[in-house]
């Protein structure tokens, strides 16, 4: 537990070095989930690929979940509100005595919202699946999806609620991770 509390922290050091980052915590009657997010680089000078990003999130529930994930940020064709994400993530975590690995494929969408020019919040959605060749150790397979709907509150704040669902599914148990609410501020600089 010592080592990956270390190693989150010594990644979260690593996300000044990047151009835009975040930082968030989100708290419900159950768990707290701390997620920070680096927008590596521009991928090209094409302004519609411009957004690859590092995503690291903790989870402390009854067990603790660790993830850490690449992906990719587009505009939809020419409609910029439109926002869709493709991306890999790895997360461990631990149930009893069995270990729990799994590589789940990310999709998700954004949707920006505007008064006037200026963006206010957003609504989106994602889905994380990792079938049984994707699961490792002690797991079979992992399923998560997310809604959640952003504010921006002050220039570099926003708060955010949402809705998460995550099951682990073990070789031999079935695990309902976490289904509950949850709603959260995040810093973005």
């Amino acid at each position: 537990m010592k080592k990956l509390i270390f190693l989150t922290l010594l990644c979260g050091m690593q996300l000044f070095a990047f151009q835009r980052f975040s930082f968030g915590l989100n708290v419900n009657s159950e768990a707290v989930e701390f997620e920070a997010k680096a927008n590596v680089a521009p991928l090209t000078t094409d302004p519609v690929f411009r957004n690859f990003y590092i995503d690291l999130n903790f989870i402390n529930d009854d067990d603790t979940m660790f993830g850490a994930g690449v992906y990719v940020e587009n505009v939809f064709y020419n409609y910029p509100p439109l926002l869709f994400q493709v991306g890999l993530k790895t997360l461990f975590t631990q149930y009893q005595d069995d270990d729990f690995l799994a590589l789940p494929i990310l999709f998700g969408f954004k949707h920006k919202i505007y008064n006037g020019n200026i963006p206010v919040g957003t609504i989106g959605a994602k889905v994380l699946y990792a079938p049984s060749p994707l699961s490792f150790q002690d797991a079979d397979s992992y399923t998560e999806y997310r809604v959640e709907a952003t504010v921006q509150i002050i220039e570099n704040v926003e708060i955010y609620g949402g809705y998460r669902n995550i099951d682990t599914d073990y070789e031999l148990e079935k695990v309902d991770y976490s289904d509950s609410a949850y709603i959260g501020f995040r810093f973005i600089f």
